[in-house]
């Protein structure tokens, strides 16, 4: 199954402080990582470390690959709400376009708060279950600093955290969770 996995990959990655009276906007995204379809540079950066290695891994085993943006904003206070709208439905829009696929690859932190929504990462989740139905393997990988809903774990089949502080692991962590949804779509597991 896995010469024909048809697979999307995205990131939007921010890590909220609830009590910063500053606000998050898109421009703030923007200026510390953007990458739009397709400009995700090699190297891989600690949220969206999973797409050089899907990357790899689409060359390993043919895999058809789709690319969503990757992008994250530095810490700071809570995500302005059409920040957040925008960066959403653009990913789901990506998605969308990509269909049908097999396999869903996040990079989240987790902890990403904005002005409407207190669990982004589970809305967004949710949203991509909506999506592509209950068959489609859904995983992602976490910051340490995550938070852990019900959304999360009720749409989500694969959840990767990081183990080491400083973040040395990120890229270890990519492959784990690439390896755990590839082998649920082959149903080898069912976690």
């Amino acid at each position: 199954m896995t010469s024909s996995l048809r697979v999307f990959v995205a990131s939007i990655a921010n890590e909220t402080n609830t009590f910063s009276p500053l606000r998050a906007d898109v421009g703030d995204f923007k200026e510390s990582f953007y990458a739009p379809p397709g400009k995700h540079p090699e190297t891989p950066t600690l949220c969206s470390a999973v797409f050089p290695v899907c990357r790899r891994r689409a060359r390993q085993e043919g895999w058809e690959l789709t690319e969503g943006t990757a992008t994250w904003a530095e810490p700071g206070g809570i995500v302005n709400q059409k920040a957040w709208e925008f960066l959403r439905d653009q990913l789901l829009g990506e998605l969308e376009a990509a269909m049908p696929v097999d396999m869903v690859v996040l990079g989240l932190h987790g902890a990403m708060v904005a002005s409407d929504c207190q669990d982004c990462e589970g809305e967004l989740l949710a949203r991509v279950r909506e999506k592509v139905g209950p068959d489609v393997v859904i995983g992602a990988t976490l910051d340490p600093h995550s938070h852990l809903t019900p959304a999360r774990l009720d749409n989500a089949d694969v959840l990767v955290a990081f183990k080491e502080f400083p973040h040395t692991d990120f890229v270890v962590c990519a492959e784990n969770l690439i390896d755990l949804a590839v082998r649920t779509a082959r149903k080898e597991i069912k976690p």
